[in-house]
């Protein structure tokens, strides 16, 4: 069951929490994205799956990722990424490209930071910049729960991808 809740001025769409899986690093962002940290999810894959429907996996990761099996994921996309700061545009358009392309298929989308969910906030930003909201806004929004400030990505790297987008 989905909860309305009210915050500086916009209206989100809460998921109630996992219940097996709440001491784990992990939430919803918005309706269809999702975001978790660390290697549990690979392991608990199917308990993940089970509760949330996820079914599209952006893994960011300097290394290549454990794989996701039983179910696989209806699509998989690895960024080879080190650190918040370590995006490329080119990066961060693969990435969004993918989300965008998953949610037109109605898929559920798991941004996931095997070393640490903040490893997808460059990713979350682009996104959110992609689909309209102000470059201000997101690096306000990008410094509040479930992340943690401060936004170690590259600000000028968003600002090219905003520019690149028309």
């Amino acid at each position: 069951m989905a909860l309305l809740w009210e915050s500086g001025g916009s209206v989100e769409t809460l998921r109630p929490p996992l219940p097996t899986l709440a001491n784990f690093a992990m939430t919803w962002l918005t309706e269809q994205i999702f975001v978790a940290g660390g290697d549990f999810v690979v392991a608990e894959w199917r308990k993940v799956h089970a509760q949330t429907g996820l079914s599209a996996v952006v893994t960011v990761d300097a290394e290549p990722p454990r794989l996701f099996t039983e179910p696989s994921p209806w699509a998989w996309l690895w960024l080879p990424v080190a650190s918040e700061d370590a995006y490329t545009l080119e990066y961060l358009r693969l990435g969004v490209q993918f989300i965008e392309t998953a949610q037109a298929a109605n898929r559920s989308v798991l941004l996931h930071g095997p070393k640490s969910m903040h490893r997808t906030r460059p990713l979350f930003a682009a996104y959110l910049l992609a689909r309209g909201t102000s470059l201000a806004r997101v690096l306000r929004e990008i410094e509040l729960k479930p992340w943690l400030p401060p936004y170690r990505g590259d600000v000028e790297l968003l600002k090219q991808f905003l520019e690149s987008r028309g």
